[in-house]
């Protein structure tokens, strides 16, 4: 099959461009240079006027600029690291190793639009769409695929995200806390956007006040039956889950390992939260990290 070539080789004809600004932690996006200024759509305007199932004359925001614009504000808004400013989504990081994750997150996106708008609609558990815990060991693509899962919702479908460590979350709780602020206040964004990303849940010190804020953060989703994907370290085996070296206080003790499941890393409550809200998916394979750095120093 033939590829055909994109006619701007800057955006690939998405119209929007990805980029990284000096000391800056996230992906920045805006308009690319072939978005023609003023629109030659709606003149300028912002909106066309199309006719509803009544022949009727209603205004709706141009699909050719201000639409765009949206979904550039929404991008810069969801706060994706630097590092995954290629991170899309699309058919080329689809592997072997992947694929069935790839394809699911592909479903999810395809259903979400609908699943939406019918928010307010009272729908049984068979009908509601789920979100995702996506396990694996470190290096795996986990990350990349939901950088790129938080691209397609915000500049391909113009959905609300905010993609988050759960070690950021924590550091900006605790500065929150020295301005004043409670943790109601700090983590609404995280409950009024419709997707939430967290991404390496587990990580840290697990100490009760860690896994309460987790557990205030995926029980308040859960009661608002709002979507939530996650990416951990640890899985629901002991076979293929993280292990973390323990070091006693004295140099003279054996040092050991730990395989916490994610059940156990978490506690049964927000487990069970998480069953409920969402698919549990294995990515397992060799670490892209390794080998990426292996290719680039051969």
């Amino acid at each position: 099959m033939t590829r055909t070539v994109p006619d701007c080789l800057r955006c690939n004809d998405t119209r929007v461009f990805i980029s990284v600004r000096p000391r800056e932690r996230y992906a920045h996006a805006k308009l690319c240079e072939c978005v023609s200024i003023p629109c030659k759509t709606c003149k300028g305007t912002g909106f066309i006027v199309e006719q509803d199932n009544f022949q009727r004359d209603v205004a709706i925001v141009c699909p050719d600029c201000e639409q765009i614009k949206q979904h550039v504000q929404l991008y810069n808004k969801a706060r994706i690291p630097r590092r995954y400013l290629n991170s899309c989504l699309e058919a080329k990081d689809r592997d072997s190793e992947n694929e069935m994750v790839f394809d699911l997150l592909g479903s999810i996106l395809r259903l979400l639009p609908q699943r939406l708008s019918n928010h307010n609609h009272l729908q049984t558990d068979s009908e509601d769409l789920k979100g995702m815990v996506l396990m694996g060991p470190p290096g795996t693509g986990k990350t990349h695929l939901m950088a790129g899962f938080a691209y397609q919702c915000t500049i391909g479908h113009g959905i609300s995200c905010i993609f988050q460590s759960f070690a950021e979350l924590l550091s900006e709780l605790r500065q929150g806390y020295s301005d004043g602020n409670s943790d109601m206040e700090i983590i609404e964004p995280h409950l009024q956007t419709d997707i939430l990303i967290i991404d390496d849940m587990g990580k840290g010190r697990n100490s009760d006040w860690e896994l309460g804020v987790l557990d205030m953060l995926i029980s308040e989703r859960y009661n608002r039956n709002q979507i939530i994907m996650v990416t951990t370290n640890f899985t629901e085996s002991e076979e293929n889950t993280l292990k973390e070296q323990i070091r006693g206080r004295e140099k003279t003790e054996t040092e050991h390992f730990i395989a916490d499941t994610i059940r156990r890393r978490v506690g049964e409550r927000i487990f069970s939260r998480l069953k409920e809200m969402c698919y549990f998916e294995n990515l397992l394979g060799h670490d892209r990290r390794v080998i990426d750095d292996e290719l680039e120093n051969d």
